[in-house]
């Protein structure tokens, strides 16, 4: 065999190798957004759970939510705070699924079918409603796109 023969089958050889890595390494990151996918949707589902967990197991939470909701009587300053922090949870659950929407880890319409919906009820009751007025606009920190998504879904009512 010539030696220029070898060469080139050296380096066709080497070629081959180079292309081979490439697709090992694309299978392994496509592999790693997967999970890093999955661990979001993990870490977002935990933050649900965090709340429905404290409301479905701690009755005085539950009837603060539903008396504090329906406007069924006055709250103190106490409960009213209280459930206002409950309602953030709740709003910045749903945030974190619309964020995670936005930077497509999350297929589109998961803020609509899920956050986004749960959201909206608690929004649609009398003393939901009274809170997002206030609270979309005021130190909570939610962002503007998510706010007019909020209103674009209580919108559909």
């Amino acid at each position: 065999m010539h030696w220029d023969a070898i060469v080139a089958i050296s380096q066709l050889v080497a070629a081959v190798g180079v292309i081979l890595s490439l697709v090992f390494v694309g299978l392994q990151i496509k592999q790693n957004t997967r999970a890093l996918q999955r661990t979001e949707h993990n870490s977002t589902m935990e933050q649900w759970t965090v709340i429905r967990q404290a409301i479905a197991q701690n009755r005085d939470i539950a009837e603060l939510m539903t008396t504090g909701l329906q406007g069924e009587r006055t709250l103190d300053s106490a409960d009213q705070l209280r459930l206002e922090q409950m309602l953030a949870e709740q709003a910045w659950a749903a945030f974190h699924i619309w964020d995670r929407t936005q930077r497509g880890i999350f297929p589109k319409g998961t803020v609509e079918a899920t956050g986004g919906a749960l959201l909206a009820k608690l929004l649609r009751t009398p003393g939901g409603a009274a809170w997002w007025r206030s609270a979309k606009h005021a130190g909570y920190g939610f962002q503007p796109r998510f706010v007019a998504q909020v209103d674009a879904i209580l919108a559909k009512a």
